[in-house]
C-alpha cells in the first residue's frame, strides 16, 4: 500500500525518484538510452523502474550517479527545508 506524501515536491515512491532522476538526467542532454547504459541497466529495465513502488538501493545510486546525482538524506524539518530551498539564507 502507498503511503500519502504530505510534501508534494518530493517523491513518494521509488519510481517517482526515478522518474525525477530521468529528468534530471535528460535536462542535461542525456537520453533515457544513454543514462541507463551508463548504469549498467538495460533501457527495459529502467523503464520497468519508473512504474514501481520499490527499487533497489544500489539501482538507484548507479542510476543516480549515472545522472550526475547523488542520493542524500536530509533532515526532515521546516528549517532544513529553508535551507536547501534557499530561502533562509
Amino acid at each position: 500500500m502507498r503511503r500519502p506524501n504530505p510534501k508534494n515536491e518530493y517523491a513518494s515512491t521509488a519510481g517517482e525518484l526515478v522518474h525525477e532522476i530521468v529528468r534530471h538526467a535528460r535536462s542535461q542532454g542525456s537520453s533515457q538510452k544513454k543514462l541507463a547504459a551508463q548504469a549498467g541497466l538495460s533501457e527495459a529495465s529502467l523503464s520497468r523502474m519508473k512504474s514501481l513502488e520499490d527499487v533497489r538501493l544500489s539501482s538507484l545510486i548507479k542510476l543516480a550517479e549515472a545522472a550526475g546525482l547523488r542520493l542524500t538524506l536530509v533532515p526532515d524539518d521546516d528549517l532544513a527545508e529553508q535551507i536547501i530551498r534557499g530561502d533562509l539564507l
